[in-house]
């Protein structure tokens, strides 16, 4: 599900790429913005007769600079993003990871969920959901570092029963020793009743 951005972030450059992309970069590039700011606040009313007029005026000029073009570059990054979710709706599908999901076609599954993941990284179904598919095909370790990842997203807390319904059954799963039966059953041949259904 896709966050609402408060208007007011396209005010400050870099704070929507920051926001929305979580990019280390825009978050660099407006911490930046935010000390030449102040550089240029301190240059003008406070050490007035330490900086040379050049030197305020280029402060300025560089600030204003750096606005405008960090305002044109948010605003090419929104375009792209609008057209491109678009795009990735088209593309991949989480209906269809979960028809693939439930018909035990795991591999297939897991390719259309890691796609999700790789065009949003906050898709908390998609990660509960692979988390799901990784303990059921016995990939113990890897299910625990998608809880992992889920559980410290952003408003993760409305996932906290099923984030700890998965850690008990992943729990169970290391101590369970299984049967001749279900080895030769293979993966995911699980109760149904432990599942964790994938998010609709």
């Amino acid at each position: 599900m896709k966050r609402k951005m408060p208007w007011g972030t396209y005010l400050w450059p870099g704070l929507p790429q920051a926001w929305v992309d979580g990019s280390w970069s825009a978050l660099a590039v407006a911490v930046s913005v935010a000390a030449l700011l102040n550089l240029a606040l301190l240059s003008s009313f406070v050490w007035t007769e330490l900086v040379a007029w050049q030197v305020r005026n280029g402060l300025w000029i560089a600030l204003c600079g750096v606005w405008l073009g960090a305002g044109v570059m948010s605003a090419v990054w929104t375009r792209r993003r609008a057209f491109g979710s678009e795009e990735d709706r088209s593309g991949v599908d989480f209906a269809e990871a979960v028809q693939y999901y439930l018909t035990g076609d795991w591999f297939r599954a897991e390719r259309e969920l890691q796609k999700l993941l790789e065009k949003d990284a906050r898709d908390a179904e998609a990660r509960l959901t692979l988390a799901t598919l990784l303990r059921h095909t016995g990939r113990l370790d890897e299910a625990e570092g998608q809880l992992q990842r889920l559980s410290r997203l952003e408003g993760a807390g409305k996932w906290e029963l099923e984030i700890g319904r998965e850690r008990e059954l992943l729990a169970d799963a290391r101590t369970k020793v299984p049967t001749e039966d279900e080895a030769a059953a293979g993966p995911g041949a699980a109760d149904p009743s432990d599942e964790v259904r994938p998010a609709a």
